[in-house]
């Protein structure tokens, strides 16, 4: 591979990581509003947790996760449980 195709690959990964950064705080508004209005709303939180899974992947989001998983288990402990379980593969 040639080093000018390296540095497109390069820019184009700081690009994504420039665009997840952005987003992170839309996601952790939405995971405090979840948590304040004590939703219950299992599809909505699992929406967001399948967000940050596809994240984390990339190395972004563990923190907000995390957060967002504790207050599902005190929902869903079985779906926390497969939460936990997909977040301990990765």
């Amino acid at each position: 591979m040639k080093q000018k195709d390296l540095n497109e690959i390069k820019q184009i990964i700081e690009g994504f990581n420039r665009l997840v950064q952005l987003h992170l705080p839309v996601l952790e508004s939405e995971i405090e509003a979840l948590i304040e209005r004590k939703s219950t709303n299992t599809k909505a939180i699992e929406y967001t947790l399948n967000t940050l899974l596809s994240l984390i992947l990339h190395g972004f989001g563990d923190d907000l996760f995390i957060r967002l998983l504790e207050y599902y288990k005190t929902i869903d402990v079985k779906g926390a449980m497969f939460y936990w379980n997909e977040y301990d593969k990765l």
